[in-house]
C-alpha cells in the first residue's frame, strides 16, 4: 500500500477579516492558559511522531503543498501535477490542513482521507474538542472521512467517541490522540490486505448555518460565556475540597436489578469509600469482595464482607499492595477460588489464588505485564478462556473508551491471543467493564458504565453478548440505567454483578 502524506507550506490560510484575528488571539490566549494544567503525557500528545512503524507495509510519501490563490480547497495546479506524477498510490492523507475538494479527492485508489474532529461544520484540527467542552457534552466524536467533491459526497470511514474531558485543552488533546489511533488501525487492517476496501457509510451531512449564525459560533464569540461558565464549575470545585465534599461510595446487596429495592447497605466509614463490588456465596452465605478506597492514601485496597440475615459484618482487608487495587473479579478454575483486582497502578494484570477463605490470597501468576489495563473480567466460552479489559493506549489515564478482548487455553496462561478486531468496542457509552453475569443458561451479560460530563459513574447498562469467536464480536445493547433512587446530589452508579443467586452493584452521592 502507498500513502500519500500532504503537508501545507503554511501553518494556516492568511486571515481577511478583524472577527478572524479577534478569534485567532481570544483562542490562542485560552491556550496559552490552559495548556499549564496539562501534564507532562497530555502535553507529548502535541507532539509530532512518527507512525510509519505502525503500518511496516506501506510505503509512504510526503508532499509539501500550498494553497491555491483563487480558492484554499483545492491546490495549486502544480501540486496536482506533482500528485499525479507521484506513480501508482493507493491513498492520500490530508492532515492538519483545510478539507481539500477538486481533483486530489479523485486520484488515489482509496480517494483523500481527513480526520474530521468535530460534527461541527467550522471546526478544524485547531479548534478540536473545543464545542463538546463548550456544550457540556458527555461525548466528543471525530470521524475519519473519505472527501468528496463537495461535502454532500463525503462518505465516512470510521467514527470514534470519547467521554468529553473538562477543559478545552484536555479534550484536544485526546481527539487527537484518538483521531490518531483511528487512523492507525484502519492502515493498520488496511496494511494486511491491501487490496482491501473499507466500508463506509455516509458522513453526516454539515450544518446548513447563516452567515451571522457562523459568526456568532466562532470559538473567539464563544470564549467569554466558556469561561465564565467554567469559572464557576473551578469555583464550585474549590469549595467541595474546602469543604471536604467527595463522592462516597457504598456497596449494596440485592436479588433484583441494580436500580430495584435495597435490602442491604455497607457503608463505608468517614474517609473511605467502597465501590466496585463483586459477590461470591461460600456455604449459602453471600461475601462482598470490594475496592476499599481511602482519601488520606489515595488508593484503595481489596476488602471483604459477609451478609448475614439482611446486615454486613466487614471481615476485613484481603489484599494491600504498594499500589492501588480495585475491581476484585472473582471467578473459579479446576476447585480453586481466583481473583484478579485491577492493578493498573503496577502496569500489569495480576491473578491471585485464594489460600485460605476469604481472607488470606498468593499471587498466583501475571498475565500481561507494561500495560495500561483496568477492569478485566475473564470467562470461558466455546472452548477457550476470554479476557475483556478496557487498555489506555495513549497512557494517558483515559481508559473508558475502548474494549479489548484477547484469548487462550486457560485463565493462568500468560499467551493470550489478541482478538482479530480490538479495539472490539469503540464506544463511551459501553466500553468501559462494570461486572459481568453468567446466567445459567450460558447468556454472557457484560455490565458497562456510563460517564458523563464531570460525572464519573453517571449511570451503567446490561449488555447481552451474542457473538464471541476469535474473529467476531457482538452484543445486544441494554438501554443506560441512571440511579434516580439516589435522592441526594451528584447520584452516581457504576458497577453491577450477580453470582448464586445474588447481585450487588454500587452506588454513591457527594456528602
Amino acid at each position: 500500500m502507498t500513502l500519500i502524506l500532504a503537508e501545507y507550506q503554511i501553518n494556516e490560510l492568511p486571515k481577511n477579516t478583524l472577527s478572524d484575528k479577534l478569534s485567532d488571539l481570544a483562542l490562542g490566549a485560552l491556550q496559552r492558559a490552559e495548556s499549564h494544567l496539562l501534564n507532562a503525557a497530555e502535553v507529548q500528545l502535541f507532539h509530532r511522531e512518527d507512525m510509519r512503524p505502525q503500518v511496516p507495509n506501506a510505503r509512504v510519501r510526503g508532499l509539501v503543498v500550498t494553497p491555491s490563490a483563487t480558492s484554499p480547497r483545492e491546490w495549486t495546479t502544480d501540486d496536482t501535477r506533482q500528485l499525479r506524477a507521484s506513480g501508482e498510490f493507493d491513498l492520500v492523507l490530508v492532515l492538519g490542513m483545510p478539507i481539500v475538494r477538486g481533483d486530489v479527492v479523485t486520484m488515489a485508489r482509496l480517494g483523500a482521507w481527513t480526520i474530521q474532529h468535530s460534527d461541527m461544520s467550522l471546526a478544524t484540527d485547531r479548534h478540536a474538542g473545543f464545542w463538546e467542552v463548550r456544550g457540556a457534552r458527555d461525548h466528543s466524536t471525530l470521524s475519519i472521512v473519505r472527501l468528496g467533491a463537495d461535502a454532500g459526497s463525503d462518505e465516512r470511514v470510521v467514527s470514534r467517541s470519547f467521554n468529553t474531558e473538562f477543559y478545552w485543552l484536555k479534550n484536544k488533546a485526546r481527539a487527537l490522540s484518538l483521531g490518531n489511533l483511528a487512523l492507525l488501525d484502519v492502515l493498520a487492517e488496511l496494511d494486511t490486505a491491501p487490496a482491501a476496501q473499507p466500508r463506509m457509510s455516509r458522513a453526516p451531512a454539515p450544518h446548513a448555518l447563516s452567515k451571522r449564525t457562523r459568526q456568532a459560533l466562532k470559538p473567539g464569540w464563544q470564549i467569554a460565556g466558556y469561561v465564565t461558565r467554567q469559572s464557576s464549575v473551578m469555583a464550585g470545585m474549590l469549595m467541595r475540597r474546602y469543604q471536604k465534599k467527595d463522592v462516597v461510595w457504598r456497596v449494596a446487596l440485592t436479588n433484583g436489578t441494580p436500580t430495584g429495592a435495597i435490602p442491604a447497605t455497607l457503608r463505608p466509614p468517614k474517609g473511605r469509600f467502597f465501590a466496585d463490588p463483586f459477590v461470591y456465596t461460600h456455604q449459602g452465605q453471600p461475601y462482598i469482595f470490594f475496592e476499599d478506597y481511602a482519601f488520606a492514601e489515595g488508593r484503595g485496597k481489596i476488602s471483604a464482607a459477609v451478609c448475614k440475615d439482611g446486615q454486613f459484618e466487614f471481615l476485613g482487608v484481603v489484599l494491600d499492595l504498594p499500589y492501588h487495587l480495585s475491581f476484585p473479579f472473582l471467578f473459579e478454575h479446576e476447585g480453586e477460588l481466583y481473583m484478579l483486582p485491577e492493578t493498573c497502578g503496577n502496569r500489569t494484570i495480576e491473578l491471585w489464588r485464594c489460600t485460605e477463605f476469604p481472607l488470606k490470597w498468593e499471587l498466583a501468576t501475571t498475565l500481561m505485564s507494561d500495560i495500561s489495563a483496568v477492569d478485566t473480567i475473564l470467562f470461558p466460552h466455546d472452548k477457550r478462556w476470554w479476557m475483556l479489559t478496557n487498555i489506555d493506549r495513549t497512557n494517558n489515564s483515559s481508559h473508558s473508551d475502548e474494549l479489548f478482548a484477547f484469548y487462550a487455553d486457560s485463565p493462568t496462561s500468560t499467551e493470550w491471543t489478541p482478538h482479530a478486531l480490538n479495539p472490539i468496542v469503540c464506544d463511551p457509552d459501553k466500553a468501559r467493564n462494570g461486572g459481568i453475569i453468567i446466567a445459567e443458561n450460558g447468556d454472557i451479560v457484560r455490565t458497562a458504565q456510563y460517564q458523563g460530563f464531570c460525572h464519573y459513574g453517571k449511570g451503567l447498562s446490561l449488555n447481552r453478548i451474542v457473538e464471541l469467536t476469535p474473529t467476531t464480536y457482538r452484543e445486544e445493547s441494554g438501554a443506560v440505567q441512571y440511579p434516580d433512587f439516589v435522592k441526594e446530589q451528584h447520584p452516581s452508579m457504576h458497577h453491577f454483578h450477580r453470582h448464586g443467586g445474588y447481585a450487588v452493584f454500587d452506588f454513591g452521592f457527594r456528602e
